[in-house]
């Protein structure tokens, strides 16, 4: 099997298997009750599963890490703070959600997923949703032009008409004039665009449109006909809504939003207000070498006017940046400096940093993580207090990889 593997590869569902542990036997047996406490289907009714979002930490584990590390109004961290799943399961806890990401995508996703909206906010958003979806259907029987705000050489994702009827909801979106409500619709427009691309997934280029299919009637083999993104738009918008009152249902009466910033996850002294320090941290860094994490969401940046320049420069683990022969070493040191700097804003020196990661793969050599961390934590004046380890399938073909959580102090 090659590098480029186009099968499809739903997130979540590699999990199970036998756990193995290391150091205080205590900790490590709540960690490996974290990685257990995870199943093959995921019934979630939360808004975790609003919005893909490649390589995101499953909530079962987040759920049993908050759980079992925390107590209640604790303000809790996460360098890499994704798609929010460590700040949701922070947030429904009764804990203070800190999050940092540097891919404004990831941001507003977790910004929107957080919403604790009241019944009347979400019956206006139900409204709101439903007039788009009326105006766009008429849009798209008139044959309204409308011109696609993306760059040339991104129009080939998409067919003509699908393209004209994006630009067209993109555009009554844009028409909103509640801030939060307009934010919240873009959200659903991001969660729809690759979905009605030719793009297969957020992970892979590869045009699905080509594949053969058993099936005349899937998507892939007659295309996105006119009015479905319509459709796919209404529908995620009112998923949203049933996803937003149930997390309100989870939610304690008093319940602390997160607070969200834009930064490497590497310079946590300089994001975070000096007020802003964590009583404990549970993050999941990129697993070194094995994605370019900017390319996952490259269909989205121009429809949401992001430029992606800068998350680019300063990704962590960039599999473009850990090839060469010096692959290891700026691995290192970008695990090093990540442990420095969850280290410097801890409210005290026993707080608890706990990072779910997957084994490197640098220069093509297979990099232990849990040896890694243990190597380097001394550098940050931390030490591998605890570890639980699964085998995870390598999609590559090669030998199983391991994900470990690990806690240090």
């Amino acid at each position: 099997m090659t590098h480029d593997d186009t099968r499809r590869r739903t997130p979540l569902t590699h999990v199970g298997g036998a756990i193995t542990t290391k150091g205080d036997a205590d900790a490590a047996a709540l960690l490996a009750e974290a990685l257990d406490n995870v199943t093959e289907v995921d019934h979630d009714e939360l808004t975790h599963g609003f919005h893909t979002y490649a390589a995101r930490m499953h909530p079962g584990i987040a759920r049993s890490l908050v759980a079992n590390f925390s107590s209640t109004d604790e303000t809790i961290l996460d360098p890499f703070v994704g798609s929010g799943t460590v700040a949701i399961e922070a947030m429904i806890a009764g804990n203070r959600p800190v999050g940092v990401d540097l891919n404004p995508i990831a941001l507003r996703i977790a910004s929107v997923k957080t919403e604790l909206r009241r019944e009347g906010g979400r019956e206006r958003f139900v409204n709101i949703a439903n007039e788009i979806a009326e105006r766009s259907e008429t849009r798209v029987r008139s044959r309204v032009d409308a011109r696609a705000p993306i760059p040339r050489d991104e129009t080939q994702y998409w067919s003509g008409h699908t393209l004209k009827e994006l630009a067209g909801l993109l555009e009554e979106i844009r028409a909103i004039d509640d801030d939060q409500d307009r934010r919240a619709f873009e959200m659903v427009f991001s969660s729809i665009v690759v979905k009605v691309s030719r793009q297969r997934s957020d992970t892979s280029k590869h045009d699905a449109s080509r594949d053969p299919s058993p099936d005349p009637t899937s998507q892939s083999s007659r295309g996105i006909r006119k009015g479905l993104p319509t459709e796919f738009f209404l529908r995620k918008a009112l998923e949203l809504v049933e996803r937003w009152e149930v997390l309100s249902e989870f939610a304690p009466e008093r319940a602390h939003r997160p607070l969200f910033y834009e930064g490497d996850a590497r310079r946590l002294p300089r994001v975070l207000p000096p007020r802003v320090r964590a009583d404990l941290i549970i993050t999941s860094p990129p697993y070194g070498g094995t994605y370019d994490y900017v390319d996952h969401h490259a269909r989205r940046y121009a429809w949401l006017k992001i430029d992606p320049r800068h998350f680019e420069r300063n990704e962590v683990g960039a599999r473009r940046r850990l090839k060469g022969a010096d692959g290891l070493r700026t691995w290192d040191r970008e695990v090093a400096d990540l442990l420095g700097s969850m280290a410097a804003v801890r409210t005290h020196d026993r707080v608890p940093i706990i990072m779910l990661m997957g084994d490197g793969e640098v220069g093509n050599r297979r990099v232990p993580a849990d040896e890694q961390v243990n190597r380097l934590a001394p550098r940050a004046k931390l030490r591998l207090i605890a570890s639980a380890s699964q085998e995870r399938p390598d999609f590559r073909g090669g030998d199983p990889r391991r994900e470990h959580l690990l806690l240090l102090g």
